[in-house]
């Protein structure tokens, strides 16, 4: 659109394709040819700015392979003391390790003091889950993986889900995302690359980061503080039928006693696999008022 003090004076410009040398007809352009084309607007006596115009292969990385994230939820509470077990044996893996989950701290109302950064969705999540025991762990919404210790949380069975997501779940979607902050709303636009046709369903929430507890002198990361979605999922509508890109907003209010710069949203994606069960797929994590890429195997 070309405009002039305000009004679209489009249909009286005349517009010039200035890397071709063509002009534009009804204001309207398109190419096959990748690569970045600059376009000019002379309106009355006026010349504007070159514009320039970047064509790209939307369909360029669509077979590559997505790097595989995995969603770790945690059901805790503030002075669980086999939280903090699990949560070293956490701490304890390499970094290229750590990297591959997306984590969601649920925390609850228990213990002494009460732990104060619960919030409804982690409650209900709980109940329908049936968590009766802390530390429990959910990966991928798959399994609960209850306790510390042997044949429960442990350095290697946390290991163990990467290659287990990986081989048995590969991952047949990305996500991509941009945030935004207006005021006290923060907002994200999220992209999903399916590869595959299916049922999927998308899944939002909201995280803060570097909590610091005056009474514990803790500091807690990850915890939920607002869902945008049903945690497991809103129904991807219509059903996938071939490798396409679609779009997701997702918007959430930034409470008072909140820091915004320390917020991230969680976006992840479940596949219906061929147990019938949802299983989350891929994800992102991306700050408020930031951007997060595709991410794939190097």
């Amino acid at each position: 659109m070309v405009t002039y003090d305000g009004e679209d004076v489009t249909s009286q410009a005349a517009i010039t394709n200035v890397t071709t040398g063509e002009p534009v007809e009804n204001a309207a352009w398109t190419t096959t040819e990748i690569g970045e084309y600059k376009f000019q607007a002379v309106y009355d006596s006026y010349t504007s700015d070159p514009v320039t115009v970047s064509a790209i292969d939307k369909n360029k990385d669509k077979d590559k392979e997505f790097y595989r994230y995995v969603l770790l939820l945690k059901f805790t509470y503030m002075t669980c003391g086999n939280c903090v077990t699990a949560q070293g044996y956490f701490d304890a893996l390499d970094e290229a390790d750590r990297d591959h989950f997306l984590v969601v701290a649920a925390h609850q109302p228990e213990g002494m003091p009460m732990d104060p950064y619960w919030c409804s969705e982690g409650i209900s999540l709980k109940s329908k889950m049936k968590v009766g025991v802390y530390p429990t762990w959910s990966y991928n919404f798959e399994d609960l993986v209850v306790g510390i210790g042997a044949g429960a949380i442990s350095k290697t069975s946390i290991r163990q889900q990467i290659s287990h997501a990986e081989k048995t779940y590969p991952a047949v979607c990305g996500v991509k995302a941009t945030s935004t902050l207006e005021g006290s709303t923060a907002k994200i636009e999220a992209t999903v690359q399916f590869q595959q046709a299916g049922n999927y369903k998308i899944a939002c929430v909201l995280v803060e980061n570097n909590i610091e507890n005056k009474e514990t002198y803790n500091t807690f990361n990850h915890v939920l503080r607002a869902a945008q979605t049903d945690m497991e999922g809103d129904a991807v509508t219509p059903a996938v039928t071939a490798p396409e890109e679609r779009t997701f907003n997702f918007e959430a209010t930034i409470g008072e006693d909140w820091n915004a710069e320390n917020c991230a949203f969680v976006v992840y994606v479940f596949k219906e696999e061929a147990n019938g069960k949802y299983i989350v797929n891929n994800g992102a994590e991306c700050t408020v008022d930031g951007s997060v890429d595709y991410r794939y195997e190097l």
